[in-house]
């Protein structure tokens, strides 16, 4: 497989979808509100199309996945949207409007908007991603560059509250550009978010791993530091058994490539994040080596104990525009976090880039471009290498999947 797309371009966007991806109970199956809000169990697809004047997207429901997800059967949600879910609502977030629309699906699986919330009179302009939803009347918005949290309640889409917190540090400084996207809620009740840097000074990539850590019950956060790592990504790889992974950026190994510091600590590793905001101290795993890789770019996932790793193989040397380095073939190999045993992977060499669209009762779902057949696919994960080819998409790609109730 020759393109490094694989789980870069669309991890951000599909890796925020998976978190939101969730179930709850309802106590009367057969109750539908005035508004078209249904309580029968449905699965909900995404596809995003292009158009001559450029990406729509389109959301639809069903009882179960069928065989094909044609998008003319769709509701048209439009442009730019972000889609995610939780609970018994679909989610669009409109970055450009600063706009949160939450929608209803019927008994019938008909979607329809219902209510909007707007940011736009926050205050808040640093870059922040999706709402982090700790349950049905409690979720977050985190603009940490700006160092405030947004408190709203979902059912009733409004905000409660404005909370001012400690900024995220070196992010304004354009020379390091620190940044945080993803949250993740835990048993902890704490919600955590992964630090990342896009250096603009090669030179000044952090060196350390870094999350931030929201108490829930303090209104407090805290910046948690680890040595053992180099700055990583900013969405976490998910064990499917639930543990949270730190793992490697490619912005950092890019730096790392055109960067004069010497003895940093390892950028191609893997840290386990515990429910308390806390790094674990008896796990590290430093990929680089078992790979005899120059540099690694990202861990996609951790299966049954295995690291989906791409990386540079360690006859790649550094073009001399760095703008170029992004074009260099890659490879994929499990690691096996143990035994450091490698495995070649070849499962998705017919599916071109393959890219994370959501998680359904535990089990990840993936989605596809530049496939050699030139079909788009929805893949359900069932192994460290296997997967299970569930609808054709037609007209479109896959960008996210979810569960409603």
């Amino acid at each position: 497989m020759k393109t490094n797309r694989f789980f870069i371009k669309n991890a951000a966007l599909a890796l925020m979808c998976s978190l939101f991806a969730l179930t709850s109970c309802s106590s009367d199956d057969n109750k539908t509100d005035d508004e078209g809000q249904g309580n029968n169990p449905a699965v909900i697809a995404s596809v995003r199309v292009n158009t001559p004047s450029g990406r729509v997207f389109y959301l639809g429901a069903y009882d179960k996945f069928p065989s094909t997800l044609d998008y003319k059967t769709m509701t048209e949600i439009g442009p730019g949207a972000t889609i995610y879910s939780y609970g018994e609502h679909p989610y669009v977030w409109n970055g450009t409007a600063s706009t949160l629309t939450r929608y209803n699906v019927s008994n019938e699986m008909k979607i329809s908007a219902s209510d909007a919330l707007s940011l736009a009179g926050t205050g808040v302009n640093g870059t922040f991603g999706p709402p982090a939803f700790v349950s049905e009347t409690e979720a977050y918005f985190f603009a940490l560059n700006d160092g405030k949290i947004i408190k709203f309640n979902p059912t009733t889409m409004s905000i409660t509250e404005t909370i001012t917190v400690t900024p995220l540090p070196l992010s304004n400084d354009a020379a390091v550009k620190t940044s945080t996207y993803m949250s993740y809620v835990t048993s902890a009740k704490k919600i955590i978010l992964p630090v990342a840097a896009t250096p603009t000074d090669y030179n000044k990539f952090p060196q350390y791993a870094q999350i931030a850590v929201f108490d829930i019950a303090s209104k407090v956060v805290t910046y948690v530091k680890d040595t053992r790592m180099s700055m990583g990504y900013d969405t976490f790889a998910k064990g499917d058994d639930g543990t949270l992974y730190y793992r490697p950026s490619r912005a950092t190994s890019l730096s790392l490539d055109y960067s004069t510091v010497t003895g940093a600590p390892p950028a191609g590793a893997l840290l386990k994040v515990n429910p308390d905001g806390t790094f674990d101290p008896n796990f590290f795993v430093d990929l680089k080596t078992p790979l005899n890789a120059h540099s690694v770019n990202v861990v996609a996932y951790v299966n049954g104990g295995k690291a989906l790793a791409q990386y540079l193989d360690n006859t790649f040397t550094p073009p001399a525009k760095p703008a170029d380095w992004y074009n260099a073939p890659t490879k994929f190999a499990l690691v096996d976090l143990k035994t450091l045993k490698v495995e070649p992977f070849t499962s998705f060499e017919k599916y071109g880039t393959v890219y994370t669209v959501g998680t359904i009762d535990g089990v990840e779902y993936y989605g596809n471009i530049t496939a050699p057949d030139g079909k788009f696919s929805l893949l359900k994960q069932k192994g460290a290498a296997e997967f299970e080819a569930v609808s054709e998409a037609l007209g479109g790609s896959l960008i996210f999947v979810g569960r409603l109730r």
